[in-house]
């Protein structure tokens, strides 16, 4: 993950035949994948350059993270069940973070619906609007995760949400 992260910046300051050639702001990188690629997106936090993650449906213990976590479990997730990332959760002590169970996801559900089609997937939407918020100051999309009545945190039929530094 952080060679590409390294070839994607390389490309964006070096490289003027790329189409990331100046279209990279390289203080704005975050980080996610699935499963084994959330634990390498975890893993990856510990570097500088990543500013946010949102790791979904796989999370290992990092201390060191440069920015806010929002790990995503599935409810019905009996590969990495969600119990298995409050270990994770708990480490973060240093940024904001949330662990928010999508509680009818399993471990590889949704990914096969909801992209661009009514009904929208809730991992990618929430995943969406987290780098909104994060990489682009997007400051309308902020209540979706900040703030005593956070959207996420209201919407108990699809998600279980515990947060830590996260009330401004």
């Amino acid at each position: 993950m952080l060679d590409g992260v390294t070839w994607v910046l390389d490309q964006n300051a070096n490289n003027p035949a790329s189409a990331l050639y100046q279209h990279v702001d390289p203080a704005r990188v975050g980080a996610t994948g699935h499963s084994q690629g959330a634990i390498a997106t975890m893993t990856a936090s510990s570097d500088p350059r990543i500013k946010t993650i949102a790791p979904i449906e796989g999370s290992r213990t990092q201390t060191n993270l440069h920015g806010p976590a929002l790990l995503f479990c599935g409810g019905m997730d009996t590969t990495l069940p969600c119990s298995g990332h409050n270990t994770a959760f708990n480490a973060i002590t240093t940024q904001p973070a949330m662990l928010a169970n999508q509680l009818a996801a399993t471990h590889t559900n949704w990914i096969a619906g909801g992209f661009g089609t009514a009904p929208l997937n809730p991992f990618v939407v929430a995943a969406t609007a987290w780098f909104r918020v994060h990489l682009m100051d997007d400051t309308s999309l902020r209540s979706t995760f900040y703030g005593p009545n956070c959207g996420l945190c209201q919407n108990t039929a699809v998600w279980q949400v515990q947060r830590k530094m996260m009330d401004q």
